[in-house]
């Protein structure tokens, strides 16, 4: 099942809000509303505690009889991360999240942390916004894009091991990138397509336009 979540971080022009009719299933989380209002488009549920929320959109939706779940703003979870659990309770395989990345520096570093905690379970998380697509990668993945497009690639873990590349400008066979270095980043494509692979750790990609 594939599940897309919108959160209230960065979305720019919308241009990267795409084939929202391809996912499953829609949340929100708390202030996500106003852009899913902005996209015409209607949750199958609303999560978060709204101390951020525009309580006109609140009310949209509850005329719309969309289920919403409340929770107290002393709690552990970001709203997001509330959004992806709920995600994975529902049978999500993958999880797309709109507006994951953004001026909160803080929120955005959590919101990738949660890319981890979703793989371990064998859930595939996307985050993306209009500049940034972030995935996590501990075996194989395949990217569409540009040719020239950014892609840096990130070690999460202490070290990632056996990295091999294909339709990135500076290729890598077998390599290892170490946490603490820069190296991996502004790589860029060669081709509409790239491959990378992983033999051991995590690997954070990162599909930027710049």
């Amino acid at each position: 099942m594939k599940i897309l979540i919108l959160t209230n971080g960065g979305y720019g022009d919308y241009s990267f809000c795409k084939n929202a009719d391809t996912y499953d299933y829609i949340i929100c989380a708390d202030a996500g509303m106003k852009h899913c209002r902005k996209l015409n488009l209607i949750p199958h549920l609303i999560v978060g505690d709204f101390d951020s929320t525009n309580m006109l959109d609140l009310m949209y939706y509850e005329d719309l009889n969309v289920p919403i779940h409340r929770f107290s703003t002393h709690k552990d979870e970001t709203d997001t991360e509330l959004a992806l659990r709920y995600a994975i309770e529902e049978g999500a395989t993958e999880v797309v999240i709109w507006g994951a990345v953004g001026s909160r520096l803080d929120h955005t570093l959590g919101n990738v942390h949660l890319l981890y905690s979703a793989l371990k379970q064998g859930v595939k998380v996307t985050l993306m916004n209009e500049k940034n697509t972030v995935m996590l990668v501990d075996n194989m993945i395949e990217l569409k894009g540009q040719i020239g497009q950014l892609v840096s690639l990130i070690p999460f873990s202490e070290k990632v091991e056996g990295i091999s590349t294909i339709g990135l400008a500076y290729s890598l066979s077998e390599d290892t990138l170490w946490v603490g270095s820069s190296i991996g980043v502004s790589n860029y494509m060669t081709s509409s397509k790239a491959i990378i692979k992983v033999k051991a750790g995590f690997l954070l990609v990162i599909l930027a336009n710049d």
